[in-house]
């Protein structure tokens, strides 16, 4: 009996190997065999893995060797096991035009199973619309997080409707609990150097990127309404560039930390936001968003892909009913007159229940047994 999934991942590190750790940890009726990045930094009890990606350390042709050569690994291992293995389960791919020359190769050994986060790479445009096309009419399954995305993949790629399998992206437990004194550091530190108790917080946290919707959160901040404010604090934490950071400069109540967080600063900072603001443009799903969820925060999200699935459960903030600064700027002036708002209980429960792993687990290995 085929029993074997081998599970691959290329980016299985920072919060991409918390999932992994998460999903594999709850394949309770396949053996599951895990190829995945020689930076994956998560908890490795009881997985077996195969940390066969060393590209991210190199640079220029060197990445794309080093690529090759754990691709052809890849490809060898299936070849030497293909009785035993079920399925090919992909979470991500890194170069797709190579990625496609692969599945193509190892289409006829076993079956092909593709996890599609967001159906383009964030900020690409439509780049790699048309090798994208080719991969998911390639791959015999695919896995998306909301029906939005499996529309989208129905409408813009012509993938057939009966190949697509929504399964949630759980909450995601950055760090093991045994660092949570770390966490609580970071928060004081951050506390006693910017003063944020006693303030209502705003934040927009993780890669500071375009589709982010990082603009608007400033142009909004800017308006009158908030920039002279005290009470109020707007947080922006994490690396890239962008020249509109600039513009924040002097603003008193407004905090830039433009580097990358280490995981518990990241999660200090989710534990010291009120709010977290995800204005995004475009986005199937939010790794972020699930943080949020996982502990307790209330957001402000704009009405795109997954991000509005948690309010078909409870209300956990406010959905812009149009992605600009002025609806953003109305929401936050509603947010601080309903600080004091928290959600019920029982919202967050059955959020918890909706996005429980173990659930995820289990409409996963359906995916698998079809």
């Amino acid at each position: 009996m085929k029993n074997y999934i081998y599970y691959v991942n290329p980016m299985s590190y920072n919060n991409l190997s918390v999932y992994d750790y998460s999903l594999i940890s709850n394949i309770k009726n396949y053996q599951v065999e895990y190829f995945c990045s020689s930076k994956y930094d998560y908890e490795e009890k009881n997985l077996n893995t195969n940390k066969i990606y060393h590209y991210s350390s190199k640079k220029g042709i060197l990445k794309i060797l080093s690529y090759l050569k754990s691709q052809f690994l890849l490809y060898r291992k299936i070849k030497l096991n293909q009785d035993k293995i079920r399925a090919i389960h992909f979470q991500w791919l890194k170069i797709p035009h190579l990625d496609f020359l692969l599945l193509k190769m190892i289409s006829k050994k076993s079956e092909i199973i593709l996890t599609a986060h967001n159906i383009l790479p964030h900020g690409s445009g439509n780049k790699y619309r048309s090798i994208y096309k080719k991969i998911y009419h390639k791959v015999d399954r695919l896995i998306v997080h909301t029906n939005e995305t499996k529309n989208d993949l129905v409408d813009l790629f012509e993938v057939p409707t009966n190949k697509i399998h929504v399964v949630p992206h759980g909450i995601l437990d950055v760090l093991d609990q045994t660092e949570n004194n770390r966490v609580l550091e970071s928060a004081k530190m951050f506390n006693d150097l910017y003063g944020l108790n006693n303030k209502t917080v705003f934040s927009s946290l993780g890669s500071i990127s375009s589709y982010k919707g990082i603009d608007i959160i400033i142009n909004t901040w800017k308006k009158k309404e908030l920039i002279n404010r005290d009470d109020v604090v707007l947080l922006i934490a994490g690396s890239g560039k962008n020249e509109k950071l600039l513009e924040l400069k002097g603003v008193n109540n407004a905090i830039v930390i433009n580097r990358f967080l280490s995981s518990h600063e990241f999660l200090a900072c989710v534990r010291m936001s009120d709010f977290i603001l995800m204005p995004y443009t475009k986005i199937s799903q939010s790794g972020i968003l699930l943080t949020a969820i996982g502990e307790k925060k209330r957001v402000i999200v704009s009405n795109v892909g997954g991000l509005t699935e948690p309010f078909e459960i409870g209300e956990i903030g406010y959905v812009l009913d149009k992605v600009n600064s002025d609806s953003l700027g109305r929401a936050i002036l509603r947010a601080i007159d309903e600080k004091d708002n928290y959600p019920d209980e029982s919202v967050w429960t059955r959020l918890f229940k909706y996005y429980d792993w173990s659930n995820i687990g289990r409409k996963t290995e359906l995916v698998y047994s079809v």
